[in-house]
């Protein structure tokens, strides 16, 4: 068996057994997983599918750390007033962060960033640097997940307003920054 797996086998081992303090005997290690989901956009009522994406996590002691990516995602959702405007959201590269010790808790953070936007189908210029003010941040619960076999993730979290989108950032910031979004997100061993 290959270290890697030894290592994974071991530390899914202690959080299936709920051995709190047992997990700081466990040796460091380094996991890997698939992540695809959903997100719940609740201000323009838009549900965008996530993934695959790559969560790549640092294992010591009971905790975790490491980063996630996701691919961009195309949304075109009407705005009243204005028409149908679309873009490109990419969420991330982000990083996470918590605990596999008797159970499991975590947090996220990453930036939400716009491009390719068009209103009615003619391009509109956002610049480069169109995103939120600040990362959004979220915590992550979790009813199944284990170190070994990966799970689901849930967390309900605000996107904050966008700054550096040109003339568009008062229509951004009228129609997405807001609480009550969503996001489900499965993780797979890779």
């Amino acid at each position: 068996m290959k270290r890697g797996t030894r290592v994974t086998a071991l530390v899914a081992a202690t959080v299936l057994g709920g051995a709190g303090t047992a997990a700081a005997a466990v040796p460091p290690g380094h996991s890997e997983y698939t992540v695809t989901g959903t997100t719940h956009i609740a201000k323009p009522d838009a549900d965008l599918e996530l993934g695959p994406g790559k969560l790549a996590v640092d294992i010591g002691r009971g905790t975790f750390a490491g980063t996630f990516t996701l691919p961009p995602v195309e949304v075109t959702r009407p705005v009243p007033g204005v028409g149908r405007v679309g873009g490109t959201v990419t969420f991330g590269p982000g990083h996470a962060e918590g605990s596999v010790s008797g159970g499991f808790s975590g947090s996220a953070s990453w930036p939400v960033k716009l491009s390719d936007v068009h209103v009615n189908g003619v391009p509109y210029d956002v610049g480069a640097k169109c995103g939120t003010a600040e990362p959004v941040t979220t915590e992550w619960t979790s009813d199944d997940f284990t170190v070994g076999k990966g799970g689901r993730v849930e967390s309900t979290y605000t996107i904050g307003a966008f700054e550096n989108c040109g003339s568009a950032t008062p229509l951004i910031n009228g129609f997405v920054p807001g609480d009550g979004n969503t996001l489900t997100l499965d993780l797979t061993p890779a």
